[in-house]
C-alpha cells in the first residue's frame, strides 16, 4: 500500500496522536521521559508509514507496537548512555512477560470496545450484559424485555459481527 506520506500522516497524526501518548503514558511515568519517547515514536512512525499494510492489522495496533518498541528501545539506550557516563547506580529494568501481556491486554480490549461500540442494537446490548456484566439468558431477555430465544439467536449474531471484525482488523486475541 503506497500512502501519501505527508497528508496521511498528518491525518493519521491528528486521529490517533491522543491515544498514542496513552500508550507512552502507559509504559512511562516521566512526563519528560513520555515527551522524549513521543517524538522518537512519531519519527519512528512517519519513516515505517509506507510500510504499513492493513492486511496485516489494523493501524491503531501497528503503530502501538511501534510505541512500545520505541519505548523498549529508548530505554536501553539510556540505561547504557548512563552506564557510559559513569553515573550511580542504576536500578535494573528488568520486563517481565506479564508487563508486556498486560499492555498486549490493554491494546486488545481497547479494541473490542471500539468494535462492540459499533455493533447494532440489540446485539451490542446482548453482549454488553451477557458477555461483559454476565448475566444469564433469562435476566438479559428481562432487561431488554425480548424472549429468550431472540437474545440467544442475537447473541450468535453479534459473535459472529464481533469475530468478522476482529479478523478484519487482524486483532489476536
Amino acid at each position: 500500500m503506497k500512502l501519501s506520506q505527508d497528508h496521511d500522516f498528518s491525518l493519521f497524526y491528528r486521529n490517533y496522536k491522543d491515544s498514542i501518548y496513552k500508550v507512552i503514558r502507559f509504559l512511562a511515568s516521566d512526563p519528560e521521559e513520555v515527551e522524549d519517547i513521543a517524538q522518537e515514536v512519531f519519527l519512528n512512525l512517519y519513516k515505517a508509514f509506507p510500510n504499513f499494510n492493513p492486511e496485516r492489522g489494523s493501524f491503531y495496533t501497528w503503530a502501538a507496537t511501534i510505541a512500545k518498541n520505541t519505548y523498549f528501545t529508548y530505554r536501553k539506550k539510556r540505561k547504557k548512555d548512563l552506564l557510559l557516563q559513569g553515573e550511580g547506580p542504576i536500578e535494573t529494568f528488568q520486563v517481565e512477560d506479564d508487563f508486556i501481556r498486560n499492555v498486549e491486554a490493554k491494546i486488545v480490549e481497547e479494541e473490542l470496545r471500539e468494535i462492540i461500540s459499533s455493533l447494532p442494537e440489540p446485539e451490542k446490548s446482548i453482549i454488553l450484559l451477557k458477555e461483559i456484566n454476565n448475566f444469564t439468558l433469562e435476566k438479559t431477555s428481562q432487561a431488554l424485555n425480548i424472549s429468550t430465544r431472540t437474545v440467544s439467536r442475537k447473541l450468535l449474531k453479534a459473535l459472529d459481527l464481533l469475530r468478522e471484525e476482529l479478523e478484519r482488523r487482524k486483532v489476536a486475541l
